[in-house]
């Protein structure tokens, strides 16, 4: 196969068996890779109703066909499992350079199942799959196990916050990337998966090389023509956004309960680079390198970080933000969820101080602070769900609802909740990019939230960073697949494959009892001032119409079969022809 590696390998840590087989034509030809193939593979290997921390739950890593490859912002891989924070299915879209050694060592999906006896960890060396003793490794954070790991391979891992099943624990790899949200740590945890190392040496063959090339550095040169890509992004990082949020006025600040913080130039990208002197420490293939290290390599915190522990619990102190982010960082914490789960945790308790802080956040590392399981939990379980700023449990990150309509709809009819990363509507509302969008009003919104959605779906299948987004487009894409894989996808067929995916999300989220129901925002937008109720609904319905789907939210049996989607599902072998 060109692009992809034809070659899925299945590890039941139940019973300690490696299983190999070739991946299934259909499902990389529908489903494209990486979020795509691990949406599927979810199908055959996963109950929707399965407790997130029991052994059925699969975790999935999944490479894309672009992943590896020459073309810039490629080094993407995703992680899939149903989530112990939402109880959805959820799919992470991972920087670094872990997803590319992956693919060099020819690998589209790694399964892993059940629960071993005992700590373990995987390693992969082309062809050689082992599973080993990783005794001495637990109870070791995240920095510390990869120093132990890393001579072997790229390593990716978790911390305590997933030994103990945090709800918000990640997975941490090559030191610095976090592997998001949705606590895909917890569910390696659950499993007794301390690490998986790898370590390729195969070559990414390509159908038309030489045509291949020419996208490639056509790519290049629509990022370095995309203002927000090349002077925003690569001078400053991601915590220009702080800038740029904070100059339109929809910077929210103290868990949504203000739309503006005053101190914000303390924590803007220009304070960033005078106080930490930043050297870029980009992605595989990455000519922007958004990702922030000090001269020392020590990471310096992104927007996300930036925003959840700053504005959002009150504070401007950005040694304070570094330093909660690094404990993050070490012991494997979604930052957004945490910071969320600590302004909602000082509204209720405001007297909390900052100094208090610091300890809270090691606690929720730990697993014994009140908050482990998440805002949503905490806030619902003492009787304070009107503090609540989540969305089917996950909660809403810097970008305001209130303000920028578009990502009012994207977070309300996600399939992994309260996410920007699932339609990056700040792009073309906040940035411009891929084309200016009027923040202010749900008009037309609702079907370009759904275009959005799907392109989202596309690139997480690629798997290509989000960023891409900001300057390259589905006609570009198609293009780069095509001349990769020899197929001949049209934009328009890429496109539909994004919608089979999202479809698919969705059925599987309605199976797991996440229903219509769920699909609006917190009452805390929903009140006077902020966004309102019979506009949104009934963008939340035009949306159905336009996805398909009937007035409970649910897809119509003609949507499903235009898509090919329908009941299968494999007994025995889940990716062989």
């Amino acid at each position: 196969m060109y692009g992809w590696t034809g070659r899925t390998v299945i590890i039941d840590l139940d019973n300690n068996s490696i299983i190999e087989t070739k991946t299934k034509n259909t499902y990389v030809e529908q489903f494209i890779g990486g979020r795509g193939l691990g949406c599927r593979l979810m199908q055959d290997f996963a109950d929707p109703e399965l407790n997130p921390l029991s052994p059925e739950n699969p975790l999935i890593l999944t490479t894309g066909p672009l992943t590896g490859t020459s073309v810039p912002m490629s080094g993407h891989f995703s992680i899939t499992c149903k989530s112990p924070l939402t109880s959805t299915i959820f799919s992470t879209n991972v920087g670094g350079h872990f997803g590319a050694e992956l693919k060099f060592a020819g690998i589209d999906a790694l399964v892993i199942t059940g629960k071993a006896e005992k700590p373990v960890y995987i390693s992969i060396y082309d062809e050689e799959v082992e599973i080993l003793d990783a005794e001495y490794l637990w109870g070791k954070n995240t920095a510390e196990t990869t120093s132990l790991l890393e001579e072997k391979g790229k390593v990716t891992c978790i911390g305590k916050a997933g030994e103990t099943f945090v709800s918000m624990a990640n997975i941490v790899n090559d030191r610095i990337y976090s592997s998001g949200r949705g606590g895909h740590g917890a569910v390696a945890g659950s499993k007794n998966l301390k690490a998986i190392v790898v370590k390729g040496t195969n070559k990414i063959e390509v159908a038309n090389p030489a045509e291949f090339e020419m996208l490639v550095e056509k790519a290049k040169k629509l990022l370095i023509a995309s203002p927000p890509a090349s002077k925003g992004l690569k001078k400053y990082g991601s915590s220009i956004i702080t800038d740029l949020l904070d100059y339109m006025g929809t910077l929210p600040a103290m868990n949504f309960r203000e739309k503006k913080f005053q101190k914000a130039d303390k924590l803007s990208g220009e304070e960033l680079n005078n106080t930490f002197h930043l050297k870029e420490a980009p992605c595989y293939a990455c000519p922007i390198g958004c990702k922030r290290t000090d001269q020392d390599g020590r990471p310096v915190p992104d927007y996300d970080s930036i925003w959840a522990f700053g504005p959002n619990i009150g504070n401007d102190d950005i040694g304070l933000v570094r330093e909660l982010d690094g404990i993050c960082l070490d012991y494997g914490l979604d930052p957004i969820s945490v910071g969320a789960a600590i302004a909602a945790y000082m509204e209720i308790k405001p007297w909390i101080t900052m100094e208090e802080i610091k300890e809270i956040v090691i606690e929720i590392g730990e697993g014994t602070h009140y908050v482990c399981k998440g805002s949503h939990d905490y806030l619902y379980s003492t009787g304070k769900e009107e503090c609540d700023t989540s969305v089917k449990g996950l909660d809403i990150p810097g970008y305001d609802p209130r303000e920028i309509k578009g990502m009012a709809i994207a977070y309300a009819t996600s399939n992994t909740g309260g996410s920007h990363l699932s339609a990056f509507m700040a792009g073309p509302e906040i940035m411009g990019k891929p084309i200016l969008l009027e923040r202010n009003k749900f008009d037309g919104k609702a079907a370009l939230v759904l275009y959005f959605q799907d392109l989202t779906a596309v690139i997480d299948s690629l798997v290509m960073c989000p960023f891409t987004m900001l300057a390259v487009g589905e006609v570009d894409f198609a293009a780069l697949l095509n001349n990769l894989t020899g197929k001949n996808y049209s934009a328009e067929e890429l496109l539909r494959s994004g919608e089979r995916i999202f479809n698919m999300e969705r059925r599987f989220n309605l199976k797991a009892g996440i229903t219509s129901e769920k699909d609006t925002l917190p009452e805390r937008f929903l009140e006077d001032g902020g966004i309102d109720r019979t506009e949104f609904e009934k963008t939340i319905q035009d949306y159905y119409h336009f996805r398909g789907w009937n007035a409970e939210g649910i897809p119509e049996e003609d949507k499903l079969k235009e898509l090919g989607i329908f009941e299968e599902k494999c007994e025995n072998d889940c990716s062989a022809e």
